[in-house]
């Protein structure tokens, strides 16, 4: 049985983009020599923000609205420096 999910295509160029920019921050962050604390605050803001966007979407399946878009798509960025700014 191949059952498609319910969540809209509009959902699906932001999720790719989130993705991108995760992997570009993650990148950096591991080659910062600092015994791998980014790396580490890096990793906690991805499980937070996607943790964030599968509570959205579920909100939201059908009909997403323009600030839903936004947030999946740079979302993770203001999560990033808010991890960042509650570890140091």
């Amino acid at each position: 049985m191949n059952l498609p999910l319910p969540i809209s295509a509009a959902y699906r160029s932001p999720i790719f983009e989130a993705v991108g920019i995760q992997v570009v921050v993650g990148l950096l962050s591991a080659l910062i020599l600092d015994d791998g604390t980014a790396a580490r605050i890096c990793g906690v803001a991805i499980v937070a923000f996607w943790a964030g966007v599968a509570a959205l979407i579920a909100r939201r399946l059908s009909s997403p609205s323009r600030v839903d878009i936004f947030l999946v798509r740079f979302g993770f960025l203001p999560v990033v420096v808010l991890a960042h700014s509650l570890v140091h």
